[in-house]
């Protein structure tokens, strides 16, 4: 019986994480696709919310205003996974946008943002 209930769970799990795949479809907006990360994020489904965002990435990376937000939605989920080095450089690549683009062009707040993670990650290994 307790092997029958060791599968039964192995089963479980293994449907369970199947389920979990996600399809974007293909005529989702830029603002329908960064909302499913903001709701795959918020219930821990790191992983999901990643492939939102890169998707958003793929498909509308062209839009300055998508382009930073979706970026800095990555830097994010790197923060709360402690991966400081992955989440570095996506900061470090949304601060130089702004560098290289018109005032104006981005919107501000990714910026400022971005500097606030940056501070972060330095008090981090500061400690």
């Amino acid at each position: 019986m307790k092997h029958s209930i060791k599968i039964l769970c192995a089963l479980s799990f293994a449907l369970f994480s199947c389920s979990s795949t996600i399809e974007i479809p293909e005529d989702a907006s830029a603002k329908q696709i960064i909302q499913g990360g903001q709701n795959e994020f918020s219930a821990g489904n790191y992983k999901n919310a990643l492939k939102y965002y890169n998707t958003a990435l793929e498909r509308f990376g062209d839009s300055p205003e998508i382009l930073v937000e979706a970026k800095y939605e990555i830097g994010h989920i790197y923060m709360k996974q402690k991966k400081y080095d992955a989440a570095e450089n996506v900061f470090t690549e949304i601060s130089s946008l702004y560098e290289s683009n018109p005032f104006g062009k981005l919107p501000g707040s990714y910026r400022k943002l971005s500097q606030l993670e940056l501070e972060k990650i330095a008090e981090i290994r500061a400690k």
